[in-house]
């Protein structure tokens, strides 16, 4: 079996290509930190998989194709999304250039690939990592939770299609609430909720693949707030939201 991972150097994507290692899954291991995938390689030296290293920027679309000619002829069992950032602050205060390529990383990369690599494989799971900030507005995260917004709203739509279409490709939504990864740093935020374990997340996310599930939110507390988002009036949504923004 072959799984092929973007944003693989750290977080989510590195806990999982260590997860679907033991699972005996070979491993295409994409990222912009050639140094932090070769670490990871030699972590999984003594297993016995094989990993390759792509150090490509995704925001690139000519580095997607090239990711997309690698695999042209090659049987591919499970693609993961997960190459993605955020960028934390007043939307009139932040760098209008960042926030376009982190636009370009979390909607045009993730729609292009998820696109092309299903007329490439024949049959398995693509999971595209959204969040829970796609279920609400988000002050302070404002672009952010709009591109993961498109993220769960275009993934959800495109595994309903499959299953009309009988096309064997599953795509999983994942939805994570904060998370203990680098994602902070990049968003230069600093919260003060405590986030989930990244084990326990790609925990969650390994059992939604065993149950061929089309939607994943690690965690009780995160399901429950979902659910109850569907009740709450979106002006005080909004309110609370803001207020749990600015705290970081």
């Amino acid at each position: 079996m072959l799984a092929v991972i973007t944003g693989a150097s750290s977080g989510i994507g590195r806990e999982l290509a260590l997860r679907l290692a033991e699972r005996k899954y070979d491993l295409v291991l994409i990222a912009r930190r050639t140094e932090r995938l070769l670490e990871i390689s030699k972590l999984l030296r003594n297993v016995n998989i094989k990993v390759e290293i792509l150090s490509l920027d995704l925001t690139n679309l000519d580095e997607c194709k090239i990711l997309l000619n690698t695999f042209k002829n090659r049987n591919i069992d499970l693609f993961v999304n997960n190459a993605g950032f955020g960028l934390y602050g007043a939307s009139l205060d932040n760098d209008t250039a960042k926030e376009f390529q982190m636009l370009d990383l979390n909607i045009k990369t993730v729609h292009y690939l998820t696109k092309e690599i299903s007329k490439i494989m024949s049959r398995g799971t693509i999971i595209n990592i959204s969040s829970m900030a796609a279920f609400l507005p988000t002050p302070l995260l404002a672009s952010y939770a709009a591109s993961k917004s498109y993220v769960y709203n275009y993934s959800m739509a495109l595994a309903y299609e499959f299953k009309q279409n009988k096309v064997p490709i599953n795509i999983m939504t994942v939805c994570p609430g904060p998370v203990k990864t680098e994602f902070n740093e990049v968003a230069n935020a600093n919260p003060k909720m405590k986030g989930l374990s990244v084990e326990k997340c790609v925990e969650s996310i390994l059992k939604g693949l065993d149950k061929n599930k089309i939607l994943v939110i690690p965690s009780f507390k995160m399901k429950f707030l979902r659910f109850m988002l569907r009740f709450g009036p979106t002006k005080l949504l909004l309110k609370v939201s803001y207020k749990i923004q600015s705290k970081k």
